[in-house]
C-alpha cells in the first residue's frame, strides 16, 4: 500500500508545491504613464515621437539670490574658456545643458534618457526636457534635441566636458546622426567654479554651490543624483513613472542653476574688486585666476586687498604671489621687500626666492649662503618624508655650489 504522506514529503523536498502551501502570485504592479504625472507634449520628428516637458521663465526671474540672465559682460569667463570671441555674442546663442543617464560611468552602454536644454529667447528662458519613454525613442530624442540647439554658438555645462557631451556625442555616432555640438565652443563651469570657491567651500558640486553661492534651496521634490539610474530602470521594467516624475524637477533645477551660476561668475569676474567680494579665500583665488589670464595689474590689486591682509596664511600667499609678478617683470626692487616680509612670517618659499636673488642677481654669495643654511636647518627639523628629503638634497646642492662660488671669489 502506498504511503501517501511519505510521498508528499519527498515531493516537497523536490520543490513541488500544492494545495495551501502554494503561495499566491504577487499582484501585478500598476502601470503609471509619465504623461499622467508630468505636464508635457509629444514632439514629432522624422524618426517618430518623443516626450518633452517644456518650461518658460521670465528673463527677470531670480534663482535664489541671483538673476537668471547675465546683466554684465562675460568677457573674462569666455577668455578663461579660451573662447574670447564669444564675449560679443548674444546670450541667446548659449545652450545650458544637463543630462540624466542610465549610469554614472559613461561608455557606449550609457544612455542619456533625459536631456535638459535651455536658452534665452527674447524676454524668456525656454527649457525643454527630452525624455525617453522607451530606448526605442532615442533617435527621435536626438533629432528633437538637434532642432532645439540649431544655430547655437556655445554650450554651457557642469562637468559636461568629461561626462555629458562625450555621452551625447557617442549616441549621435551610434545612431548615425549629424551632431549639432560639433564645432561649437564649450564652457564647463565646474572647473572655474573650483578655481574660484574651492579654497572656501569643502564641496563644489552643483547642489552645494546652489546653497552657498546662489542661495537657492531645492524643494522636497528633488532626489539624490545617485538614485536617478535606478528609478529610470524601474520605470522601464514596470512602467511606473511615479519615481521618474521627480527626476524632471531634479534636471530642471540643474539647467536653471547653470544659467544663474553663469550670471554669478560673469559678474564677479568682470568686477572682482567689488565690495560684494569679502571672503579672503575667494579674493585670493580670483587673483590667481586673473594672474593666469595675464591680467597682472588687476591680480596685484586683488593680492593687496585689505581683506587678504587680515589672514596670516592668505597674507603670505599674497606676498609671494605679488613677488612672483614683479619677478616675472624683472622688477626685483619691488619683489625684494615682499619676499622679506613673507620670510619674516615663516615662509620657506620666500626665503628660497631671497636666496636665489642674492645668488643670481645681487651676486652676494655670503648672504645667499646664510639664507640657504638657515632654510636647510629648518627643513631638516621637519617630519621626515620623500618631499622633505628632496628639498634637503636640493638645498645641500645649493649650499655646495655657493661655497665653491665664495672660494673662487676669494681666490
Amino acid at each position: 500500500m502506498v504511503d501517501w504522506s511519505d510521498l508528499s514529503e519527498q515531493l516537497k523536498k523536490l520543490g513541488v508545491q500544492f494545495g495551501k502551501d502554494k503561495p499566491l502570485p504577487a499582484p501585478a504592479k500598476k502601470k503609471v504613464p509619465i504623461e499622467s504625472l508630468v505636464p508635457g507634449r509629444e514632439v514629432e520628428t522624422i524618426y517618430g515621437k518623443v516626450f518633452s516637458s517644456n518650461h518658460q521663465y521670465s528673463d527677470q526671474h531670480t534663482h535664489g539670490a541671483v538673476p537668471l540672465k547675465p546683466f554684465s559682460s562675460f568677457q573674462v569667463l569666455c577668455d578663461w574658456a579660451q573662447a574670447g570671441h564669444l564675449a560679443e555674442s548674444d546670450i541667446s546663442g548659449f545652450i545650458f545643458l544637463d543630462t540624466e543617464t542610465t549610469g554614472l560611468s559613461g561608455g557606449t552602454g550609457t544612455i542619456p534618457f533625459m536631456i535638459g536644454a535651455g536658452h534665452f529667447n527674447g524676454d524668456q528662458f525656454l527649457l525643454e526636457q527630452f525624455f525617453l519613454r522607451s530606448p526605442a525613442e532615442e533617435k527621435a530624442q536626438l533629432a528633437a534635441l538637434s532642432k532645439f540647439v540649431d544655430g547655437a554658438k556655445a554650450v554651457v555645462s557642469y562637468n559636461g566636458k568629461s561626462f555629458d557631451l562625450p555621452i551625447i556625442n557617442t549616441r549621435f555616432i551610434l545612431n548615425r546622426l549629424d551632431n549639432p555640438f560639433d564645432g561649437i565652443d564649450h564652457i564647463d563651469l565646474l572647473h572655474i567654479t573650483r578655481r574660484v570657491w574651492k579654497r572656501r567651500l569643502k564641496q563644489c558640486n552643483l547642489g552645494n554651490i546652489e546653497k552657498e553661492i546662489l542661495e537657492f534651496n531645492r524643494s522636497n521634490e528633488d532626489i539624490p543624483g545617485y538614485l536617478v539610474p535606478e528609478f529610470y530602470r524601474n520605470y522601464v521594467v514596470h512602467g511606473d513613472a511615479s519615481q521618474v516624475a521627480n527626476i524632471f524637477y531634479h534636471n530642471e533645477i540643474d539647467v536653471v542653476s547653470l544659467s544663474a551660476l553663469f550670471t554669478t561668475l560673469a559678474a564677479i569676474l568682470e568686477n572682482p574688486t567689488s565690495e560684494l567680494l569679502s571672503h579672503t579665500e575667494d579674493i585670493y583665488s580670483i587673483a590667481r585666476l586673473m594672474e593666469s589670464l595675464n591680467r597682472e595689474a588687476l591680480a596685484e590689486q586683488l593680492y593687496a586687498s585689505e581683506h587678504i591682509l587680515t589672514s596670516n596664511e592668505e597674507l603670505v600667499l599674497s606676498l609671494i604671489s605679488r613677488g612672483r609678478i614683479y619677478k616675472r617683470n624683472k622688477n626685483f626692487t619691488g619683489a625684494l621687500p615682499l619676499w622679506e616680509q613673507a620670510a619674516n612670517h615663516g615662509s620657506p618659499e620666500a626665503a628660497l626666492e631671497l636666496a636665489k636673488y642674492y645668488e643670481h642677481i645681487a651676486k652676494d654669495y655670503h648672504q645667499a649662503l646664510d639664507l640657504t643654511v638657515r632654510l636647510l636647518t629648518e627643513i631638516q627639523s621637519s617630519p621626515p618624508g620623500e618631499s622633505v628629503q628632496q628639498d634637503i638634497l636640493r638645498l645641500e646642492h645649493r649650499k655646495s655650489r655657493l661655497l665653491q662660488k665664495i672660494q673662487r671669489q676669494t681666490s
